[in-house]
């Protein structure tokens, strides 16, 4: 950066004697501006050519001849030259060393001139510092810092994975607090989770690489987050941002029974409304087996314009699990779980997952068929279920229930005595809730 700046300011000295006070072309004036685009020429020839071995002295001889700034492409084949110098030079540490120095300076370079490629700049600087300085080194922290500080939102998922890296590393090497690392992962979490609501390229996958390594870096407890943000909040009662934050971590961590918790929620939902303070209230009253509150508070999160239909319908999954688990309705379960797939398909697998406890649960009474019917419908509902990619994770519990659930099959015999046959359509009855379904029976 040094360099450039006085070749800058020699630049300008000269001229200035040689011209009075006519400015600088892009290129510089005079002699220094043809040999200037002479060099730029010669040396864009050879790395057309990929030729970097002749490009190199040629570039090297631009950049004492032009004018700072003269062209973005200027170091950004600067970059690749010194990449190929690094490996060139990977048996000399004390070469390799400089030039690496010099990567770097082409990457603040164009930052400096080109403020538009900043964000692309500093990135690739934040990705070329991890490669050959490392994951344990607070400069790489740092860097990766700045970019997300320069791109907020737009921050590459890549950053924020390797920015969560290192601060991990760092806290286990003893040279970051573990409020640092907390902090950051509450810094990071509302950018990715924006970025995989955009369906951003790769933002899932970073997010769940961030959750896991938050997850195993120790920090994570309820303890620490409350030792940690407790004096804080009390500070900043009204501070939503920092609110926000809190509660996060504690519901991320699943301190729902903390008292910072519950006083951190109702405050960011009395400064700030939302579908997701809504939500947070629900997890709060539910964990305080308050279940009136706790639907309540779910169904307004539901109903708040600011979800859309797949965080509706992912929260309508919650509710039916609720309500059958938690508060005795099945109808209210039911209606519910079908009610959830209308808002998003991506949960019917759930959904008939619910509905087939739902039927198997119903009390029955009636005959040998009447009481077993029900059986049926469980078993369809589960096998409707494996169907779908978001049951995969109850791929084990759908089969070892339809094993479970065939047993209670009406008997062949008994199902002969009231002329019922198998294959022929049956339709079953039972609280409150009705279903077509298909004789299947089983021999002694």
């Amino acid at each position: 950066m040094k360099k450039a700046t006085i070749l800058f300011v020699i630049a300008i000295m000269t001229f200035g004697m040689s011209t009075g006070y006519a400015q600088p072309g892009k290129y510089g004036n005079g002699k220094d501006s043809v040999e200037c685009k002479n060099s730029l020429s010669f040396y864009n020839d050879y790395m057309k050519q990929g030729n970097l071995v002749e490009a190199i002295p040629l570039w090297r001889e631009a950049f004492r001849l032009c004018p700072p700034g003269v062209r973005a492409t200027f170091y950004q084949h600067g970059e690749k030259i010194f990449k190929y110098l690094i490996e060139k030079n990977k048996n000399n540490p004390q070469l390799r060393n400089k030039q690496i120095d010099s990567l770097f300076l082409m990457y603040d370079l164009r930052t400096e001139y080109f403020p538009k490629y900043a964000i692309g700049a500093q990135s690739n600087k934040a990705f070329d510092m991890f490669e050959y300085m490392g994951d344990k080194n607070p400069k790489v922290f740092e860097a990766l810092g700045n970019v997300v500080k320069l791109a907020g939102f737009a921050t590459d998922p890549s950053i924020m994975v390797l920015y969560m890296q290192v601060a991990v590393n760092l806290l286990n090497d003893k040279q970051l607090t573990a409020d640092k690392v907390l902090d950051l992962y509450s810094q990071l979490t509302p950018i990715i989770e924006c970025e995989v609501k955009e369906n951003v390229a790769e933002a899932l996958q970073a997010k769940r690489a961030i959750d896991l390594l938050f997850a195993n870096s120790g920090v994570a407890s309820c303890e620490n987050i409350v030792t940690m943000f407790a004096p804080k909040f009390k500070e900043n009662p009204n501070d939503k941002e920092l609110i926000s934050r809190i509660v996060r971590l504690l519901n991320d961590a699943q301190c729902y029974k903390e008292e910072l918790y519950v006083n951190t929620v109702e405050a960011l939902h009395r400064l700030d409304p939302t579908y997701q303070s809504a939500l947070y209230l629900y997890k709060l009253y539910s964990s305080r087996e308050e279940h009136q509150n706790a639907i309540k508070l779910l169904q307004e999160a539901i109903d708040n314009p600011e979800s859309n239909d797949v965080e509706d319908g992912e929260m309508m999954i919650d509710m039916a699990t609720y309500y059958l688990q938690k508060m005795g309705s099945p109808a209210k379960a039911a209606e519910t779980a079908r009610q959830a797939i209308q808002k998003n398909s991506n949960v019917a697998g759930r959904a008939n997952y619910i509905l087939g406890l739902i039927w198997a649960s119903q009390k029955s009474s009636g005959n040998e068929i009447e009481s077993r019917a029900k059986y049926w419908v469980a078993v369809d509902y589960f096998i409707k279920a494996k169907g779908f990619a978001d049951a995969a994770p109850l791929m084990e519990e759908l089969s070892s229930r339809i094993r479970e659930y065939t047993q209670y099959f009406p008997l062949q015999e008994d199902a002969f005595m009231y002329d019922i046959v198998d294959g022929s359509s049956y339709t079953v009855s039972s609280g409150g809730m009705s279903a077509t379904t298909t004789v299947r029976t089983r021999k002694q």
